[in-house]
């Protein structure tokens, strides 16, 4: 009896600190959003430096708490088939938190100025990504619940994938219609390529978390 309920406490833990570790995650895609936005519409380099500097620091809080269930995880909690699962969405999730912080790190460095004839299908680009986002959270929370919704939430991530994929095609075929030098082209073709893999990052995610949940389910 104490131990089912020492195995349940710490279960909830799991489930507590996973949580903290999506909402830090999304926070950091949304803080990457807010950064391309303002340069988009033209916001002095300063202002996107103190966006960049805001990404990093809840980028750094995500990785802390990443740990922390990484931790408990190892340490036992769970089943050993549900840990195993669970460890590498958790190392999947915060590649997420990577990479945005990449993406509008490179945007911010390289000093990036994006043709206007982009500006929105990039738009979009974000939209999709963020609501992948909150339908991944989604599914890993239903997984966590053991709620079969899991597996529609993570069909919607893969969706939107389809949809940022054909998005970054028609912007890089856009670029390349400009008259941009050459180097431009480049750098923005490498740009829309960063901001176009936390699309495949959530999609690697949520095949995972159909894995889990037919692995769990009797």
């Amino acid at each position: 009896m104490a131990a089912d309920l020492f195995r349940r406490r710490r279960s909830d833990r799991v489930g507590e600190v996973l949580g903290q570790h999506l909402a830090l995650v999304e926070e950091t895609v949304q803080a990457m959003a807010r950064g391309i936005a303002a340069q988009l519409e033209g916001a002095p380099w300063e202002v996107l430096e103190e966006l960049n500097v805001d990404t990093h620091r809840r980028e750094s809080r995500a990785d802390d708490v990443r740990r922390e269930a990484e931790l408990l995880l190892v340490k036992g909690a769970l089943l050993a088939s549900t840990r195993r699962y669970l460890l590498d969405i958790v190392e999947g999730v915060d590649q997420l938190a990577n990479s945005a912080e990449h993406t509008l790190d490179f945007l911010v460095l390289q000093r990036i100025l994006v043709p206007d004839i982009l500006h929105p299908l990039i738009r979009e680009m974000i939209q999709v990504t963020l609501e992948q986002v909150g339908d991944l959270k989604g599914a890993i929370v239903a997984l966590l619940g053991r709620d079969r919704d899991a597996v529609r939430r993570a069909a919607e991530v893969e969706r939107k994938e389809s949809r940022v994929d054909e998005l970054l095609r028609r912007g890089i075929l856009r670029l390349f219609s400009t008259d941009l030098p050459l180097a431009e082209k480049i750098l923005n073709r490498e740009f829309l390529e960063k901001l176009a893999a936390l699309s495949d990052r959530a999609e690697d995610v949520s095949d995972l978390v159909v894995m889990a949940v037919a692995v769990e389910s009797p």
